[in-house]
């Protein structure tokens, strides 16, 4: 029991962990389009958002983001939170069409983590440098 306490309390004092993510998206269209990136914390059953950028758009552009999101904890033995960046668009398509990095494991104990990604829309691709 005092075992139990004692893991409950040291899972209570780790501090938060910061999120900056930023990158940018591409579309090609002649059209109205629209998009949201979503910071993410990848799960087994439902992911959980972190922070969202919407935004619409006029036509062929390259719109950079940049957001800031913040999490406590994985959930009770996870000590690693699974990060991603997930798009949802509809760049040259009249239905919606949703593309995810690959995750990073982060140690819930870090202070802050950096990420950055940029998406090509009408391929539906995370772009690789």
């Amino acid at each position: 029991m005092n075992s139990l306490i004692l893991v409950l309390l040291s899972a209570s004092l780790v501090a938060a962990t910061n999120f900056d993510f930023s990158g940018a998206v591409k579309c090609e269209s002649k059209g109205r389009w629209c998009f949201t990136v979503r910071g993410i914390e990848v799960d087994l059953i439902s992911d959980d958002e972190l922070v969202a950028y919407d935004k619409c758009q006029d036509g062929d552009k390259t719109v950079k983001f940049s957001m800031l999101g913040v999490a406590d904890d994985d959930g009770l033995l996870d000590s690693t939170f699974e990060i991603a960046l997930q798009v949802t668009h509809n760049c040259s398509s009249s239905t919606e069409k949703s593309v995810t990095s690959e995750y990073y494991n982060v140690p819930v104990k870090e202070v802050a983590f950096a990420m950055s990604k940029n998406f090509d829309l009408n391929a539906n691709i995370v772009v690789v440098p």
